[in-house]
């Protein structure tokens, strides 16, 4: 899993990108085969004035699939940094297990739940007894 980190507008501390790589690291690892590369983005919105204005942007590239998108504005980084990576852990569990149930689904069955192109039991049963 390839981790990037980008700042936009705001200057942080070397302590800070490594908590950011340590806690989406910690976040994301048990599905760190699935995952191509994470790209945190961190901005501040207001600028100097203060108040909720730090946005952590995560984005999470799957191959063969879209883009997860995380968008994260809390009163400070660490709360931004860990609000983030818990919902990018859960979007990224519920769009794998999604992933996994539609590819598990039989292809020979119809809407209603009967079977294509295959003759049940009961089908059987009848054209032996010479009803069908």
């Amino acid at each position: 899993m390839k981790i990037n980190l980008k700042v936009r507008h705001v200057s942080i501390k070397k302590g800070l990108a490594e908590y950011i790589r340590r806690r989406m690291a910690f976040a994301l690892a048990s599905r760190d085969d699935q995952t191509d590369q994470i790209n945190v983005t961190l901005s501040d919105i207001n600028g100097p004035r203060g108040g909720k204005d730090k946005r952590c942007q995560v984005r999470i590239v799957i191959a063969g699939q879209r883009d997860i998108v995380i968008d994260d504005v809390q009163q400070n980084w660490q709360e931004a940094i860990d609000s983030a990576a818990s919902r990018a852990s859960r979007t990224l569990t519920r769009r794998l297990a999604r992933i996994r149930s539609k590819s598990i689904r039989p292809k020979n069955r119809l809407p209603n739940g009967s079977l294509v192109g295959r003759e049940t039991e009961y089908d059987q049963y009848l054209s032996a007894a010479g009803e069908h």
